[in-house]
């Protein structure tokens, strides 16, 4: 055969291809994987070892490689494969077997995760405290293991012509938008890349409805709130070699919720959703609102705050902008910095930061004390937000809104909130408003900011 050919010539640049040839009568039996991504173990217990005990009956032939697989081989998992795909499930860990016309793939793959560790990004304090790993079959039955039901639909799909990366699409058949479903499948079928890595991937190439900055689509660590979402009527996305699972579509209020609600008494639930509202509010707006009243509108303050101001800035030779700006961007390099640096050595770049580094500027005459304070405290209020993308979304616009509050004050303000309300009026997660239960419906907006119960709504009802 033709690929037996093409098997001995990729030993010279796949130096990790084992082929072993076994004798049976005048026919012989290829036994090929791949070392590196199959289980030797496996390869030679079910595979070699039956093989060696039957080449032992010289008188004895395979008549049908199928068939004596099938029935002899204590294994499920084979498949009768062509020519043109024996490539395809060496990669995956398969080991292939060869003789006269017939080949077999057989999956012997190596385990070659971290296993199942806990949340990383999303800490956890009551809930389960399983996470996905990079393992793509480990990361299904963590969501099987939670739904068990028929009507979970898998829709599996390979991407990438040079990376072959297994994807799977998992909905509720009874609970998700048959044109919702129809859409994401669509998308995803027509990403036309030679790499895709992981769900990053997926998500960056799918989410181009919006050339805006405001998430539209949600990645999680968490089985349990894949399982949750799914029981809403979502769809979820599940990519080999990634830990990280999409949810669509993504609404506003999502980046609110925590799974830690769901185990707290409904009053405590309450205040702490308050306290997320309120620090949305504060990381976004306290910047712009300082320097609009330190700037433009000191009338709106009381003139004894208004004097210990002054006097706190007299010695700081920069405008109140330019002060701000300082502070801010030293607090991104920490924050970079501080993702990007193994844990052992955060606690000290931490104490260097907030510690060093503030006290220093301040006792310089760099920064004022109170901006040192206001900024503090809106480095703290962004820390609620654990989702890296929303992250984002919150660090632009404040940005945005220091620029305008110090060139038009409060006005200013009111003008670039205006604006952030119209754009996401004007965002569509995969056709449905980004805005999804908050307007125009005051009941189930009530119901959605303040507690969102164990039992939530499908997000297709009422639509």
């Amino acid at each position: 055969m033709k690929i037996i050919d093409e098997l001995y010539n990729s030993k010279e640049f796949m130096p990790d291809i084992q082929i072993k040839e076994m004798s049976f009568g005048m026919n012989k039996v290829y036994v090929v994987n791949i070392q590196t991504v199959s289980s030797s173990i496996q390869s030679n217990d079910f595979v070699l070892n039956y093989l060696a005990d039957r080449s032992l009956f010289k008188s004895e032939v395979i008549s049908s490689l199928k068939h004596d697989i099938s029935n002899f081989v204590p294994s499920i998992s084979f498949i009768d494969i062509k020519e043109s795909e024996v490539f395809n499930y060496l990669f995956d860990g398969f080991t292939i077997i060869i003789y006269k016309d017939e080949i077999i793939a057989m999956e012997t793959k190596a385990l070659l995760d971290r296993g199942v560790t806990e949340p990383t990004s999303e800490p956890t304090i009551k809930g389960p405290k399983d996470a996905f790993n990079e393992n793509y079959n480990t990361n299904i039955g963590l969501v099987r293991r939670r739904i068990k039901d028929r009507d979970l639909h898998i829709k599996e799909l390979v991407l990438g012509s040079k990376t072959r990366t297994r994807i799977s699409i998992m909905y509720m058949d009874s609970l998700a938008n048959k044109e919702l479903l129809n859409n994401v499948i669509n998308k995803i079928e027509n990403i036309k890349s030679s790499k895709i890595l992981d769900t990053y991937y997926i998500k960056d190439l799918i989410n181009k409805e919006n050339k805006t900055l405001f998430p539209t689509i949600k990645s999680t660590e968490k089985p349990d709130t894949i399982a949750k979402c799914l029981t809403e009527g979502k769809i979820c996305i599940i990519s080999e070699n990634s830990n990280n699972a999409l949810i669509i579509p993504t609404f506003f209020v999502d980046y609110f919720y925590n799974d830690e609600d769901n185990y707290q008494k409904k009053p405590y639930a309450l205040f702490v959703k308050f306290i997320r509202i309120m620090a949305f509010f504060i990381t976004i707006f306290a910047p712009s609102v300082y320097l609009s009243l330190i700037t433009y509108d000191q009338q709106m303050l009381p003139t004894d705050l208004l004097v210990n101001f002054s006097l706190q800035r007299s010695g700081v030779p920069f405008p109140a902008i330019t002060e701000a700006f300082i502070l801010l961007f030293t607090f991104e390099l920490l924050y970079e910095a501080d993702a990007l640096t193994p844990t052992s050595r955060g606690t000290s770049l931490s104490i260097l930061g907030a510690l060093v580094l503030g006290d220093a500027a301040v006792a310089a005459g760099i920064v004022s004390p109170i901006m040192v304070i206001v900024i503090s405290v809106t480095a703290i209020c962004s820390i609620f937000f654990v989702y890296h993308d929303f992250q984002s979304f919150i660090r632009v616009n404040r940005y945005f809104l220091m620029i305008l509050s110090s060139f038009f004050g409060i006005i200013g303000i009111l003008f670039g909130f205006i604006f952030i309300i119209t754009k996401l009026c004007s965002i569509k997660s995969f056709g449905k408003p980004f805005l999804n239960s908050i307007a125009p419906k005051f009941n189930e907006s009530k119901r959605t900011l303040i507690k969102k119960g164990l039992l939530v709504q499908n997000i297709n009802k009422g639509d």
